[in-house]
């Protein structure tokens, strides 16, 4: 709105049909912080905070989904947002709302209501067949990160599944 360059928060929809995009929420500010709530409470106050580079999903129901992304030169997050677009709210799921929060990796392939992805930026995002939200990689703080994680919508849990615990991990090709 400034025409300077910031990171944002604002939340547009496109219709096809008549070519024209609307302004749904967030800040025509750059640099908004988010608005957390309760975890698990959808809300109309609710919003996550500007950021670049996020990784995002859509789910099976046609809700989108946010994970972490970067704000200013050295904040990262590990945020899971969940907005659904037949409400027009936004939940925030899990993650820390503290910038550069730490990867909880538990024992690979299991899952527990402690695991979560460290904060990140730039991974790779997908769901399945299934709905799970998948997610592999990004970086934060001078490291970069080869790490698979799957969250299970239904119960609400990451699983560490693949990669390694450590940064600046080379890959095994076989």
């Amino acid at each position: 709105a400034t025409g300077a360059v910031n990171y944002l928060n604002d939340l547009w929809k496109f219709n096809p049909g008549t070519g024209f995009w609307t302004w749904v929420g967030g800040s025509n500010t750059g640099g908004a912080a988010g608005v957390y709530g309760s975890p698990g409470v959808p809300s109309a106050s609710n919003t996550p905070g500007a950021r670049g580079y996020s990784m995002t999903w859509r789910d099976v129901a046609g809700n989108f989904w946010l994970f972490g992304g970067l704000r200013g030169a050295a904040t990262v997050y590990n945020d899971l947002w969940r907005y659904a677009p037949g409400a027009g709210t936004w939940t925030w799921v899990g993650g820390s709302n503290a910038a550069n929060a730490g990867s909880v990796y538990g024992t690979k392939g299991q899952p527990a209501t402690g695991n979560q992805p460290g904060a990140r930026m730039g991974g790779v995002s997908w769901i399945d067949a299934s709905g799970n939200l998948w997610m592999f990689g990004g970086y934060a703080a001078g490291a970069f990160f080869n790490d698979l994680w799957r969250y299970a919508p239904g119960s609400g849990v990451w699983t560490w599944m693949s990669g390694s615990n450590a940064p600046n991990q080379s890959g095994t090709y076989g």
